[in-house]
């Protein structure tokens, strides 16, 4: 489970950069990193809020997985803090 929520959380992080990527700036018409002139032009007049719409979307998904990431990996590898093992260790040293 935990590893299929992180192959999840990878491939959001991922769709995420590219969507936020080929969004156009406030001021420019598009993405002067790939050539394109106008995003409007490339992909259509609505792709501005197609794309607005994607990224609060993947942006959610992205922010449940990672609260399931939480939750699950410390059911998953049953290990405490880094605080919590060193104050164990020295306890076990006394």
């Amino acid at each position: 489970m935990f590893t299929f929520l992180l192959i999840i959380h990878a491939i959001l992080a991922v769709l995420l950069i590219l969507v936020i990527i080929i969004q156009p700036g406030q001021s420019e018409g598009g993405v002067a990193m790939m050539g394109g002139s106008s995003t409007g032009s490339a992909f259509g007049a609505e792709t501005g809020a197609v794309l607005t719409k994607t990224t609060a979307v993947l942006g959610a998904l992205f922010l449940i997985n990672s609260l399931l990431l939480s939750v699950a990996g410390t059911k998953f590898l049953k290990s405490s803090s880094v605080v919590e093992k060193v104050v164990n260790k020295k306890e076990q040293k006394e």
